[in-house]
């Protein structure tokens, strides 16, 4: 179905951008956040995943999940430009999909203002939360099967480039991503005046390698851009469902991004839904219609490829 409608110093004035977008978006979603009730079903926080200062998430269990052969979840990776955010900016979304018989996550993860952390760290963190989830959950009587990936900007990067690259512990059914950034070539552009030390990170981040930078020309710093762009994955055999909503006015995360995935799935022929927020920037706050159509894909997309 088809709907129309680094990263470190160097590119902290793009990123303190990001953040404070975010960051207002966060504020206003702990103020309309709909209160947990127990009647939803069971709630576990702060669950350690692994060892660094990040690694919790929260896990929240619909109130029949030992009833059902097989459940599914849906993990929710916050944003927050890969420095920082908080895996409870997602606890309204988590509680509305509980209540509709899923299972619902929210992660933590470690960030680039942490030594010796990259972009490959994340993604080697997504696949051991969900591992600890599944397990986690069967502890507490529900079997996880199934799983989707959400996220948002600088989450919803993750979840996409996680998605498209990695292996999944659990089958991956579909992905429901706002605002996810997909080519790091047009996120961060090419700066002939960018220092070698802003270079460094840069490439550091997108790689997990350090590496002597003072000669890569330009092609050769748009190909360690595309290793951690989510379009360099897109495949026959990657390309699963996928629910994107962008804004038409964002500035941070242009439009631009959303075109290069939709070239990328029409060239396959590939299943996707595009929600565009006509009148909104990067929060996706001016257009509650869209958000509503937004949702309400969401839940079609979980009856078609959960199952229920």
């Amino acid at each position: 179905m088809k709907k129309k409608g680094c990263v470190k110093k160097g590119c902290l004035g793009l990123l303190a951008g990001i953040v404070a977008v975010i960051a207002i978006g966060a504020v206003a979603a702990y103020i309309l956040m709909p209160k947990w009730h127990d009647d939803y079903g069971q709630r576990f926080t702060d669950i350690a995943y692994g060892n660094r200062q990040h690694n919790t998430y929260d896990l929240f269990l619909p109130a029949d999940a030992d009833k059902k052969d097989s459940l599914a979840f849906i993990l929710f990776i916050h944003g927050g430009s890969w420095m920082g955010g908080d895996k409870g900016w997602h606890h309204g979304d988590c509680y509305t999909w509980v209540q509709k018989g899923y299972a619902t996550a929210t992660m933590n993860y470690s960030l680039l203002t942490e030594e010796g952390i990259s972009l490959p760290t994340m993604l080697d963190e997504i696949a051991q939360c969900t591992e600890h989830i599944a397990a986690f959950a069967s502890e507490h009587g529900a079997d996880i099967r199934q799983m989707a990936i959400a996220g948002s900007s600088a989450g919803g990067h993750l979840a996409m480039l996680f998605a498209y690259s990695r292996r999944h512990p659990l089958p991956l059914r579909f992905e429901a991503i706002k605002v996810g950034p997909s080519d790091f070539r047009i996120l961060f552009p090419y700066n002939e005046k960018a220092s070698v030390q802003d270079v460094e990170n840069l490439v550091f981040s997108c790689t997990g390698k350090r590496m002597d930078v003072s000669a890569l020309t330009r092609e050769q710093l748009d190909s360690i851009k595309l290793e951690a762009s989510p379009v360099s994955y897109i495949s026959d055999s990657t390309a699963l469902p996928a629910l994107w909503g962008y804004g038409a006015k964002d500035n941070l995360v242009v439009p631009a991004h959303y075109r290069a995935l939709k070239a990328c799935y029409d060239s396959l022929d590939a299943s996707y839904s595009l929600v565009v927020f006509p009148n909104s920037g990067h929060d996706l706050m001016r257009d509650a219609d869209c958000k509503e159509s937004f949702d309400s894909i969401m839940d079609t997309y979980c009856k078609k490829y959960f199952g229920y």
